[in-house]
């Protein structure tokens, strides 16, 4: 029994080199906020219309050049909150935009879907039908000048339905 412990003693002390304890995992970097995604656009006339006359945001940074502007878009004037970036090829003729699998659709939540169904027939752009799904949320789908899909989400909730 003596010599089964003393083995078990020296095994340990030749493998616990083998055996390194793991360090501790550094924290985790903290989110200061989302910059929000940037989207290519082939005339940014058109699109800078639909954000700000169509869905009621404000152009918050315009940069580049004036024939190939970048812009950012959002609600409200901070420039830390969330937005979109509306960007242009810089080289070249601009190209047509290629919707592939992966990117589905941005969300949004703002209020009064009505409103904001009118204002983007006033801009000229078409609106789709306001829903009611999951029992009470208000939506619309929407296409911007260059195709990418848009979810509008009503931040009230509709009335349930008995």
């Amino acid at each position: 029994m003596r010599r089964l412990a003393g083995a078990l003693a020296l095994a340990s002390l030749t493998l616990a080199p083998a055996m390194a304890v793991a360090e501790p995992a550094p924290p985790p970097a903290s989110l200061e906020g989302m910059v929000g995604p940037a989207l290519y656009v082939t005339d940014p006339a058109r699109s800078l219309k639909f954000y700000t006359e169509g869905l009621g945001m404000r152009l918050r940074m315009r940069f580049g050049t004036a024939e190939r502007p970048d812009m950012v878009v959002g609600f409200g004037t901070n420039p830390a909150d969330a937005g979109i970036m509306l960007i242009t090829d810089k080289q070249g003729p601009i190209q047509p935009i290629q919707h592939v699998h992966g990117f589905d659709r941005i969300a949004l939540r703002l209020p009064d879907l009505v409103a904001v169904s009118a204002r983007l027939r006033a801009a000229g752009f078409a609106a789709g039908e306001i829903r009611t799904v999951h029992g009470s949320i208000q939506m619309m789908m929407i296409t911007d000048p260059d195709g990418y899909r848009i979810e509008l989400i009503d931040s009230k909730p509709a009335a349930r339905k008995p």
